[in-house]
C-alpha cells in the first residue's frame, strides 16, 4: 500500500513538472487560414505539436486594423501567453508594441521585423523594447534578385536580337519590409543588366485580382516581355491578363513568383513560370523551434537573437524533387524537434531547403 501511494505521488509530481515545462504562444497571423499565411500557420502548428507548445492562432485577414483589435482583445482577456509572435505587416508593429508596453509576455517577430526607423520612434516615446527576444526573417533581397535574373535569362534565350527587354514589376505593397526588400533585389538585377528596361513597378497589394487589373492596363498600352511578381498570387493574376491579351506564358512572356505554392510549382513544371522562390512559410515552424530554445534558455537569458535565412528557388531543374517531397503539404510528417539546438546539442540552426527536404523524406 505504501509503495502504491509512493508511486502515485511520484507520477503526479513528475506530471506536474512536465506540465510546467510546457509554454504558451499566441500568433497574431496577419492573413487567413488559406494561401501563404495558412501555410505559415500549418508549419507552426506542426512544429508546436512536436515541441509541446500550447499554440493559439488569431487571424487578421490582411487587415491591419483587425490585427490591432485582435491584440487589444487578447490583452484584455488576460491569462496571457509566455510569448506573442508578431508580424510587422504594413509596418503595423509599432502600434502593436505600444499596446503591449508593460505586459509580461515576450515578443518574437516573424518574417517582418521592426524597421530601424520604427525602433527609433518607439524608443523616443519610451516604449520598452526589452521584451522582444528574437526574430526570424528570410533573405528577401536575394530572392527578388534571383527571380528577376531568371526572367532575364529566359527572355534572352527567346529574344536573341539584342533589343531591350521590357520588365513589368508587380510589387506587394510600399511599406511591408519583405515586399520592399524583394523590390530592392529586383532593382539591383535591372541595374546589373543593361538590356533590361523597367516599365513600371506597381503595387498589387499581394492580391491576384488587383494584379490582374493592373497588368491588364499595362498590357493594353505597351509590350511586356517579363513580369516580376512579388508572390505567386500576383503572378497568376498577371498570367490571366496575359492570356486574355493573346500572349503565351513561357514563349511570348515570362513570369516569376514567390511562395512555393502548389500551383506555382505546377506552373514551373509546365514551363509557364521561370521559378517560384520561397520556403519562407517554414518560418512559422522555425519560430516555434527558436522559442523552444529560448524557453529553455539556449539564448543565454533574454539576449535578442536575429536569424536571417536563405530562401530557395524552385525551377524546372528541381521542381520534381520539391513536388515529390513537399507537394502534399503534410507538415506533420516532419519532426521539427530535429531542428532545435537545445534538443540536439547543436551550435547553430540549419533552416536550409536541403535540411527541409531531408526531414520530409525521412
Amino acid at each position: 500500500m505504501v509503495f502504491r501511494l509512493l508511486w502515485i505521488w511520484c507520477f503526479v509530481t513528475f506530471a506536474n513538472v512536465a506540465h510546467a515545462a510546457d509554454f504558451r504562444v499566441t500568433f497574431l497571423n496577419p492573413g487567413g487560414e488559406t494561401g501563404f499565411w495558412g501555410d505559415v500557420s500549418r508549419t507552426m502548428a506542426a512544429a508546436a505539436a512536436d515541441l509541446d507548445v500550447d499554440l493559439e492562432i488569431l487571424h487578421a485577414e490582411r487587415q491591419p486594423y483587425i490585427m490591432e483589435a485582435l491584440l487589444r482583445k487578447r490583452l484584455d482577456d488576460g491569462d496571457l501567453p509566455d510569448y506573442f509572435v508578431l508580424v510587422n505587416e504594413s509596418q503595423s508593429a509599432g502600434r502593436l508594441l505600444q499596446l503591449m508596453d508593460g505586459m509580461p509576455s515576450k515578443v518574437f517577430f516573424l518574417l517582418n521585423k521592426l524597421t530601424p526607423q520604427q525602433k527609433a520612434n518607439l524608443e523616443e516615446h519610451n516604449i520598452d523594447l526589452g521584451n522582444i527576444v528574437g526574430s526570424i526573417s528570410p533573405d528577401n533581397e536575394t530572392a527578388g534578385y534571383e527571380m528577376a535574373q531568371s526572367l532575364i535569362d529566359a527572355a534572352r534565350m527567346v529574344r536573341q536580337d539584342g533589343g531591350p527587354l521590357n520588365l513589368l514589376a508587380l510589387t506587394g505593397d510600399v511599406s511591408t519590409p519583405a515586399g520592399v526588400q524583394r523590390e530592392m533585389g529586383m532593382l539591383r538585377a535591372v541595374a546589373d543588366n543593361d538590356d533590361v528596361k523597367l516599365l513600371h513597378a506597381i503595387p498589387a497589394d499581394w492580391n491576384e485580382t488587383v494584379a490582374y487589373r493592373r497588368a491588364s492596363e499595362v498590357f493594353a498600352r505597351m509590350p511586356v516581355d517579363m513580369v516580376w511578381a512579388a508572390n505567386d498570387d500576383i503572378a497568376f493574376g498577371a498570367r490571366k491578363a496575359a492570356l486574355e491579351a493573346g500572349l503565351t506564358p513561357g514563349k511570348d512572356i515570362f513570369f516569376a513568383g514567390l511562395n512555393w505554392s502548389e500551383r506555382g510549382m505546377e506552373a514551373v513544371h509546365e514551363g509557364e513560370m521561370t521559378m517560384t522562390h520561397g520556403g519562407h512559410f517554414f518560418a512559422g515552424a522555425w519560430s516555434m523551434v527558436m522559442l523552444h530554445d529560448h524557453f529553455f534558455r539556449d539564448f543565454e537569458g533574454d539576449v535578442f537573437v536575429d536569424v536571417l535565412f536563405k530562401m530557395s528557388p524552385v525551377t524546372q531543374q528541381n521542381v520534381d524533387l520539391y513536388l515529390s517531397a513537399l507537394g502534399d503539404g503534410n507538415w506533420d510528417k516532419i519532426d521539427f524537434s530535429l531542428f532545435s539546438k537545445t534538443i540536439n546539442n547543436r551550435s547553430h540552426y540549419d533552416f536550409s531547403a536541403a535540411a527541409i527536404l531531408d526531414a520530409a523524406r525521412n
